[in-house]
Parts: C-alpha cells; structure tokens; sequence
C-alpha cells in the first residue's frame, strides 16, 4: 500500500507541476513546449485515473462475486507487499464465506432430513389415535369393558410413543455447550470405570471385559458430564453388540498430533456397509427400541470439544471408534 500511496502522490505533484508549466509556457508564448507539457499532463492524469480505478474495479469484483454467491474468483493485486496482503485477505474473506455457505446447506439439509422424519413419525403415531378416538366418538356403544381397556391401552401406547420421539428430538436438539475443565486422563477412566459397573452388574457381565490401556501423565481436556454420555453410550453399544462368550472391549488412548486419540475396540458382531454410511445420520437405529438418537449426539458433543469421530466396523468381526480430541 506504501508503493500505491507514492504512486498517487507522485502523480498528482507530476499533474500540478505539468499542467502549471504548461500554463506559464502557453502565457509566455512557447506554444510547442506548453502543448507538449500539456500532453505529459494528460499522461499523468490517465495513470491516476487508471491506477485508482484497478483497485476500485478489483473492489467492485470482489464484492459482486460474493453477492452471486461467486466464490471462485480470485484477487490478484500486484504491487507492494501491503497490496498483495489485501488480495490475500480478500481471497481469505472468500473462502471463509464459501465454509459459512457450505455449513449453512449441510445445516439446511439435516434439519429438512430431521423434519421429514419427525412429520412421518407424529403421522405415523398420531393416525392410530385418530382413527380410534373418531370410532369411539361415532360408536360409543361398542367401548365397554375389555374393549374400553383395549382402547385405552392403545392410546397409551402410542402416546407414550410419541413422548418418546419428541424427548430424543429435544435431547438432539438441545445439547449445551461444554464447560471445558483440565483433568487427569487416568483419573477420568478410573471414574468411568466405576460409574459403568452398574450397567456390567445388571447384564451379569464382568468389569473385566473391558480393558482401560491409559498413559499416567496425560491431561485431558473435557466436560466430564458430556464426555460421560459419549463414553456411556458407546459401552452400551459395544455391549450389545458382544458374542455370548469371549467377547471383550478395549479402550486404548494414545497421542496422536500432540491431541488425545480415543480407540474403543470390540469383537462383536460388527455392522454393515449400509449401516455405517447412517450411523451418526439422527433417527437411524439397527436396534428395535433403539431411539436413532445416542451417536448423533456423540458427535456432536465431540465436535463441540472441537474433535472428530469415526467408526470402522466389519460384518462379524467388530467394530472399532477413533475419537480425536
């Protein structure tokens, strides 16, 4: 910016000068010199003209680019090193305006996902119930005794139902942000491993099953009570997805990139191919009361720690998940 601030102000002490030279020659009578001064006068003034309106015209591309939602385009303005910052910024105002719109499109089509699911499973609960309250109401007569019972079983039911669904949409929905605090890695593990004894205790399943392979000096970065759900559901998973005999569940963390890696292995069943791809996709179970909801909200409590998680599963050998922290 320095070289195009001189440039300007050079131009315009080169324009001021010629054209007062110009004016002194033509009052002196020097019409060849004075139209020649003149000439370098124009020169000067279309570089200015020229100079100012690459930078406005750069402006000017830049920002109907981002009005058509153009985010190809890119700057290049050369010049001094401040000049080529400001491309350099533009082209970054650029690309981030791409993430936002990409985000926003990813964010369109999961909560139109989620909106198609909730309209077909509301009308899939509340059908019955219509159907059955508009019975009632025109043939009164037939609803007495056991059938009176069998009616009110089946509003229940599908209320209860209902219930269900919209309680795993608000836990989806409404997950808080973490309250990050620095604890110790084998403090924490130790901690789970206390607090899941009771789930191994009512499946008659030992604590010795899952193996906890933890460094002693490591610190983690976490809200415990969120990182609790994450650990909490993935165990259950890994729990009902366990052969009869034999079946064992490692927890490995290492370091991986100066950040926390999590590996929770199985040997149970595994999943298929189709399975996988819909995991983490809101609503989606393999099991027959499951509610879709548990790994959805395991990623997002992971991405809201700003890590990531990935699931790797074979049909009939186990299931292994990666969580980077």
């Amino acid at each position: 910016m320095r070289r195009f601030r001189l440039n300007v102000a050079l131009l315009i002490a080169g324009i001021i000068a010629s054209a007062t030279g110009a004016t002194l020659l033509l009052i002196y009578g020097l019409w060849a010199q004075g139209c020649l001064t003149l000439i370098v006068t124009a020169v000067c003034i279309f570089a200015l003209w020229h100079l100012q309106s690459r930078l406005i015209g750069t402006m000017t591309a830049f920002v109907n680019a981002l009005e058509m939602n153009d985010t190809t385009t890119k700057i290049i303005l050369g010049g001094d090193h401040e000049l080529q910052k400001m491309a350099e910024s533009m082209n970054h105002i650029s690309d981030i305006y791409s993430e936002n719109m990409r985000e926003l499109q990813t964010r369109k089509l999961y909560y139109d996902r989620v909106l198609r699911i909730m309209t077909h499973e509301m009308r899939n609960g509340i059908t019955p119930i219509l159907a059955l309250a508009s019975d009632m109401e025109l043939k009164p007569e037939r609803y007495n005794g056991q059938k009176m019972s069998e009616a009110a079983h089946l509003l229940h039911s599908q209320a209860e139902g209902i219930h269900r669904f919209l309680d795993s949409y608000y836990r989806l929905t409404h997950l808080p942000d973490p309250k990050i605090e620095t604890i110790k890695a084998e403090g924490y593990f130790k901690s789970l491993r206390r607090l899941f004894k009771a789930e191994l205790d009512n499946r008659n399943m030992s604590e010795e099953l899952i193996s906890y392979t933890v460094p002693e000096d490591m610190n983690l970065n976490i809200d415990i009570s969120l990182m609790n759900q994450v650990m909490i559901n993935l165990l259950r998973n890994a729990l009902d997805a366990l052969p009869a005999e034999g079946g064992k569940i490692e927890i490995i963390l290492t370091v991986s990139d100066s950040r926390p890696f999590l590996t929770i292995k199985d040997n149970g069943k595994g999943m298929t191919q189709d399975a996988i791809d819909n995991l983490f996709q809101p609503f989606f179970t393999t099991k027959p009361d499951g509610s879709g909801v548990g790994l959805s909200i395991c990623r997002q409590i992971i991405q809201k720690h700003g890590g990531d998680i990935r699931l790797q599963s074979y049909n009939g050998k186990g299931t292994n998940v990666f969580i980077t922290l």
